[in-house]
């Protein structure tokens, strides 16, 4: 028996490779001001961890005993955490707030981050023997956040006002 020999009705399509394809990313869903945010709350966190170490120092440069340095620095870290802490996760808050869009609900937990650290750094600008220049510069920081928070919930999902 003869048997005419098979021909292929369509040709076989080519796999393109994975690396040669182009893959567009998403453009962020969040504000500039959200990136901004970030890049101030992330100072922040830098600068209380520095004021944080030189509050150290001021313990060390008068103690000498390794109980009392020890001391000193879980002090200095415990309260360096007060500022740094809420800073971190402002930052992160205000980084998924740029890649997704600032929810009303992160916006909220970033006030109650920012208002306590605003007050304590201010009643650090007047009453305690820190550097002031850190602590101006934390209360400068924190305001520039506050502003920031507040606008994202006056101007949140939903309640964005158009140009004319």
């Amino acid at each position: 028996m003869e048997t005419d020999p098979l021909s292929p009705v369509a040709d076989r399509p080519k796999v393109k490779h994975r690396a040669k394809q182009k893959t567009v990313k998403p453009l962020p869903k969040g504000r500039p001001a959200d990136l901004l945010a970030c890049g101030v709350a992330t100072l922040a966190a830098l600068l209380a961890g520095f004021g944080s170490v030189i509050f150290f120092l001021g313990f060390a440069a008068n103690d000498t005993v390794l109980a009392g340095l020890l001391s000193a620095f879980a002090f200095s870290v415990l309260l360096g955490a007060f500022a740094v802490a809420p800073a971190v996760i402002v930052a992160c808050l205000a980084w998924r707030g740029w890649k997704a869009g600032l929810s009303r609900k992160n916006a909220i937990w970033c006030l109650i981050l920012v208002v306590p650290w605003g007050a304590l750094s201010a009643v650090t600008l007047f009453n305690a023997p820190l550097s002031k220049a850190i602590s101006a510069g934390a209360l400068g920081l924190s305001a520039l956040l506050l502003i920031w928070a507040v606008t994202s919930l006056i101007l949140g999902p939903g309640r964005n006002f158009e140009p004319l």
